[in-house]
C-alpha cells in the first residue's frame, strides 16, 4: 500500500511552498505523483453581492480585475510548484503519462473551490494542506473541510515550520470509532516507516482493553508494533490531553479521526477536531 497520487490544492500565496515541500517529502518516499490544482473562481459569482444600481461598466471592471487577479495567482502557484518539483527531482508530466518515480502535474480548474477540491480528492490517495492554525484565509479552511467531509480521503495537515514526516515517531489518537479506524488504515504507509508508534486513549474511566487489543492486532497484521497509554484528561478535556500526550511522547506525526460526530454537533460541543485544528503544531494525518 502506498500513496500513488497526492493532491495539493494551491492558492498562489506564500503558503504553497511549505505545503508542497511536505507533499514532495512523502512523494519521494513512496514514488508518488504530486498533482497541484489551482481553482480559478468564476467572477460572475460575486455579482449578487454587488447590489442593485451598479452600472454595467463597473460590473465589467470588477469581473476583469477578478480574472486578472486569479490568473496572476495561478501563475504564481505554477511557478512555486515547478520550483518545488525541481528541488525534489520530480519529472513534470501529465498523469496520463505517469510511469515510475516521482512525478508532478498542474491543473487549473474553474468553479467553487470547495466543490472542485472535493471532486479531485475522491480520486486521490492523500490531500495535503496547511494545519488550520496556519491557514488564515476562509477559502483554504473551506477547501480543507470539504476535502475531508465530501472528498472522503485522508488529509495530511502540515505546519508552516518544517517538520519531518516520513520516519517520525507517530502517535495515534484512538477511541475505537469509525473515523479513528479510517485514519489508522489510511496512515499505514506512514506508520510502516515510523520510528515508533504510540497509541493514546484519552478516557476518564478504565482503559478499554478490548478496543486497544483490536487496534494492536490490526497493526500486528501490518507487521507493526505499538506501545499504548491511557490518559486521564482530568480538567483538561479530551483534545488538550491528546495533544499534550502526543507531545510528551515525542511524536512528530499525530494520526486522528476527524469529525467523529456530525460537523454540527462538533461545532456545538466545541469538539475535539476543532480544538486540534486550532492548537496542534505538528503534522496531522486525519480521516473522516
Amino acid at each position: 500500500m502506498a500513496y500513488r497520487k497526492i493532491l495539493v490544492p494551491l492558492t498562489g500565496a506564500v503558503r504553497d511552498a511549505h505545503v508542497l515541500a511536505a507533499a514532495f517529502e512523502v512523494a519521494k518516499a513512496f514514488g508518488s505523483h504530486v498533482a497541484g490544482v489551482f481553482v480559478r473562481p468564476d467572477p460572475s459569482e460575486v455579482l449578487p453581492y454587488l447590489g442593485e444600481g451598479v452600472s454595467a461598466g463597473v460590473v465589467q471592471e470588477i469581473m476583469d480585475a477578478s480574472r486578472a487577479s486569479a490568473n496572476r495567482a495561478a501563475a504564481a502557484a505554477r511557478a512555486t510548484l515547478d520550483e518545488a518539483a525541481r528541488k525534489a527531482g520530480a519529472a513534470t508530466f501529465d498523469i496520463a503519462q505517469a510511469g515510475t518515480g516521482v512525478g508532478v502535474s498542474f491543473h487549473v480548474r474553474d468553479g467553487l473551490s470547495e466543490d472542485v477540491v472535493a471532486q479531485e480528492a475522491r480520486l486521490s490517495d492523500l490531500v495535503v494542506f496547511d494545519t488550520p492554525a496556519d491557514a488564515k484565509d476562509v477559502t483554504t479552511r473551506a477547501m480543507l473541510e470539504s476535502a475531508l467531509l465530501n472528498g472522503r480521503k485522508p488529509l495530511l495537515l502540515v505546519p508552516h515550520k518544517p517538520s519531518k514526516i516520513v520516519g517520525a515517531k507517530a502517535a495515534i489518537g484512538w477511541d475505537g470509532g469509525a473515523a479513528a479506524a479510517h485514519a489508522v488504515s489510511a496512515a499505514i504507509p506512514l506508520l510502516s516507516r515510523a520510528e515508533a508508534i504510540e497509541i493514546l486513549n484519552v478516557t476518564s474511566g478504565p482503559l478499554d482493553v478490548m478496543q486497544m487489543d483490536r487496534l494492536r492486532d490490526y497493526l500486528r497484521l501490518q507487521g507493526l508494533t505499538a506501545a499504548e497509554h491511557g490518559i486521564n484528561p482530568g480538567s483538561q478535556g479530551t483534545a488538550t490531553a491528546l495533544i499534550d500526550g502526543a507531545m510528551r511522547a515525542g511524536a512528530g506525526l499525530l494520526v486522528i479521526g476527524g469529525y467523529g460526530h456530525s460537523r454540527l454537533r462538533e461545532f456545538v460541543l466545541g469538539g475535539v477536531t476543532r480544538h486540534v485544528f486550532a492548537n496542534v503544531t505538528m503534522p496531522i494525518l486525519m480521516a473522516h
